[in-house]
């Protein structure tokens, strides 16, 4: 099973997360970090395929702060511009203050 969370971030705002649950509905945790297109199909079904190997596994939307579940293709020259300006926008210190 499969859905997005809401996750609290410092400061008192939230930023969702896809969780992907092994059936057992236990498992060892796992992150999954996304690439520069967001938390697209592709990071999905790597959550999917760990859950299904017994992994809790839970892909956090890192660019929130710029702009909310991202969810680019990679086949476009327009997905790669808005990926590189996404990317070069990204505060790598809050993103792992949000991910502790």
């Amino acid at each position: 099973m499969s859905d997005w969370i809401k996750v609290n971030a410092p400061g008192g705002d939230s930023f969702d997360a896809y969780v992907a649950r092994p059936a057992s509905g236990r498992g060892p945790g796992i992150v999954v970090i996304q690439e520069i297109f967001g938390v697209n199909a592709n990071i999905r079904g790597v959550a999917d395929r760990l859950a299904g190997e017994g992994y809790f596994a839970v892909a956090p939307d890192l660019f929130w702060r710029r702009e909310r579940r991202v969810d680019l293709a990679a086949k476009s020259e327009q997905d790669w511009e808005k990926a590189f300006a996404l990317y070069k926008g990204f505060d790598v210190d809050r993103g792992i203050d949000d991910l502790k």
